[in-house]
């Protein structure tokens, strides 16, 4: 419905391509359902997420506050503060683009080392039970480390510095993970 140019040029790519077939009401309902999704998935992913800091403060292994949960609503109120401050430190360090490439890159970074994971499980522990296999092992998992790797290459060598900036916050996760592990 758009060409490659439209869609380079488009804001609001799908909205633009409904108000090609169906006019300018039915792109106005389709961006308002569009807005709706993705409050509620920004609502599911923000609730689940605070359950991390939770679940390891609970255990010793992150700051000692986050472990507490509200009397009244049952949540894990001061890990979602902390992940409000966080996200809000996060928001005010740079553009919507420098941010989603930050995440995209720690992102991606950890999915290649789950299926990396993958392979070292099958070689350590050749005889355990799998009641799930992977499709098209070894082949499959492979391809897709391989991209996993190509993109945060690509990442890194397109934006360098939030590239940095993102290995960098990894691996302070690991001096204090080491810190929680010996207390």
């Amino acid at each position: 419905m758009l060409s490659l140019a439209g869609v380079a040029q488009s804001e609001h790519v799908a909205s633009d391509v409904v108000e090609q077939f169906a006019g300018q009401s039915a792109a106005q309902w389709i961006t308002a359902a569009m807005m709706i999704s993705a409050l509620g998935s920004l609502n599911s992913s923000t609730l689940s997420w605070a359950r991390l800091p939770y679940a390891m403060a609970r255990d010793g292994l992150f700051f000692g506050f986050a472990a507490r949960i509200h009397p009244t609503f049952r949540t894990p109120g001061r890990a979602l503060l902390f992940q409000a401050c966080l996200g809000s430190l996060f928001a005010l360090s740079g553009t919507y683009v420098e941010l989603f490439s930050l995440v995209i890159f720690a992102e991606w970074i950890f999915y290649g080392l789950t299926v990396a994971a993958l392979f070292r499980l099958r070689q350590q522990e050749p005889d355990l039970e799998r009641p799930y296999r992977s499709w098209g092992y070894p082949w499959a998992p492979a391809l897709f480390l391989i991209g996993a790797l190509a993109l945060t290459v690509n990442l890194w060598i397109e934006r360098p510095v939030r590239s940095t900036i993102g290995l960098l916050l990894i691996l302070s996760g690991l001096v204090f993970y080491r810190r929680w592990r010996k207390g």
